[in-house]
């Protein structure tokens, strides 16, 4: 993890604290990826992996809000998928999905 940056760090800590779960640095430290951390998510969430692209396609899920009663809220796979597309865009200040 260390090779990833302090992008990489916060990315991580933002998206223990959407999703209420623990992100252990061994864990991290194989994900590569975009969708390897979506698959991390989902694992911690006990929730079956459905393709972005899928998803995407099918109009599946919607954004959750980013606060902190997120350990009340029952999540779903696109759900998953649209709220950490959206962190990962706001924690690089990427432009805003539309």
């Amino acid at each position: 993890m260390d090779l990833m940056g302090l992008d990489f760090v916060e990315l991580v800590m933002r998206t223990e604290e959407v999703f209420a779960v623990e992100l252990p640095d061994d864990q991290c430290e194989s994900i590569r990826t975009v969708g390897d951390l979506y698959r991390l998510v989902l694992e911690k969430l006990t929730l079956a992996y459905i393709s972005c692209d899928e998803i995407e396609t099918n109009s599946m899920g919607m954004v959750r809000p980013l606060n902190k009663a997120q350990q009340l809220i029952s999540w779903t796979t696109p759900d998953v998928w649209l709220t950490l597309r959206f962190v990962i865009h706001e924690e690089l200040e990427m432009t805003p999905i539309k």
